[in-house]
């Protein structure tokens, strides 16, 4: 079976992503050696002496060359805090704005988002795509670890290496990152349950990422190989994949990096659909009552056979939402919700994972805030069932 295959049969709204540096890197914020490369130069202007973190980055030895840069600032009273906060290419960690990656990374039937990074970009695309604020969990938000732990929390952004927002909470060198992995808290408590529990999928990390190997090797002491639910979109990989199996039990699925990680988009559209193609209440994960069998074409119209071809049966939510698009020739996506949400009683969630959907399946057109018609007959057929809902609709709208 093909590896995306396999990922898009095991994922579930429990899977976990892990996303990494690259995620953000589209962005334009800066890999792990380049942040350091930043806090050198912020050092550097302090006057401070630089020899040791000259010779770790040399070496490519970046944590290493944080802690030096970082015990140099204190002598100076200064921290990495202070380098959040007053170096002017930092600014870019709050105003970046996110791209189609994050977009995509959405689309998967999870919520559940681990991230090392410090930028606000999973937050900024959470509120644009859903018209609400994900909740973000930190290293110290006792009750939001405990809400984790306790599965209480479906959609979360656990930022256990710190966030912009909170400077003095950044991981960056040696003592805070060991700090973090080897002294006991509520923060590792929470992580490594995750690791035990739940399927990871990482995206963005590269396999010499420091969290990605603590996370595999942590695992190995409890499960062998062949038990491991660890899943890793990696650039140029294909040479290393086997090993990762036998060894970590960590399945790579590769992708052609020639700089840009211009592939890795299309490999998280090919899991969605291929998601949506396995089983569709995988991207649902609710049980949706299914009216109607598969019937014969004979037995149907234009609109359900372009259904069947989309899901394999019917669901009665996709005829609402392309029969109130169709009549109204295209209505903006808010209005769209509100007439399933409130009018017909869907759950937001699937209202919208529903809409997508569709929209992938180019049985509906969509700008970033509207939504259009596909001019086919199965469009004109789903108006004309909805018609009575419609005028309903409208009516009570209209009265209040």
């Amino acid at each position: 079976m093909d590896l995306l295959d396999q990922l898009a049969k095991d994922f579930s709204q429990d899977t976990v992503l892990f996303i990494g540096s690259g995620v953000s890197m589209p962005s334009d914020l800066p890999s792990w050696n380049s942040l350091v490369e930043w806090l050198r130069d912020y050092a550097k202007g302090l006057g401070v002496n630089l020899d040791a973190a000259d010779e770790f980055i040399a070496k490519e030895d970046f944590i290493n060359a944080s802690s030096a840069i970082t015990a140099e600032l204190n002598e100076v009273g200064k921290s990495l805090s202070d380098f959040f906060i007053e170096f002017p290419k930092c600014e870019i960690f709050k105003t970046a704005e996110p791209r189609e990656l994050h977009d995509l990374l959405l689309r998967l039937p999870t919520k559940s988002i681990i991230t090392p990074n410090y930028d606000l970009l999973v937050e900024k695309a959470f509120f644009k795509k859903f018209n609400e604020e994900i909740q973000v969990v930190h290293r110290d938000d006792q009750d939001g670890l405990n809400s984790i732990n306790r599965s209480n929390l479906k959609d979360f952004l656990y930022k256990y290496h710190g966030c912009i927002t909170r400077p003095q909470s950044i991981v960056l060198n040696r003592e805070d990152y060991n700090s973090l992995i080897h002294i006991p808290s509520a923060a590792t408590e929470c992580l490594k349950s995750l690791i035990q529990s739940r399927t990871f999928v990482f995206i963005g990390a590269g396999l010499n990422d420091p969290d990605f190997n603590y996370l595999r090797d942590y695992l190995v002491q409890f499960y062998k190989p062949q038990n491991i639910e660890f899943w890793a979109f990696m650039p140029n990989c294909l040479a290393t994949a086997d090993y990762y199996k036998k060894k970590f039990g960590t399945t790579l699925i590769n992708y052609q990096n020639d700089g840009d990680h211009s592939e890795l988009p299309n490999k998280l559209i090919e899991l969605i659909n291929k998601i949506n193609d396995i089983d569709d209440q995988k991207i649902l994960d609710v049980d949706i009552s299914i009216k109607s069998q598969v019937p014969t074409t004979t037995q149907i119209g234009m609109l359900r056979q372009k259904l069947i071809n989309a899901n394999d049966a019917i669901l009665p939510i996709d005829e609402k939402i392309i029969g109130f698009v169709s009549s109204l020739n295209g209505v903006e996506r808010t209005e769209c919700e509100k007439f399933l949400v409130e009018y017909k009683g869907f759950p937001v969630e699937i209202t919208r994972i529903r809409i997508d959907y569709l929209v992938i399946q180019n049985l509906l057109k969509a700008t970033e805030h509207y939504l259009l018609p596909v001019r086919e007959s199965f469009s004109k057929e789903a108006a004309e069932l909805i018609e009575d809902e419609l005028i309903e609709y409208m009516w009570e709208r209209s009265n209040g």
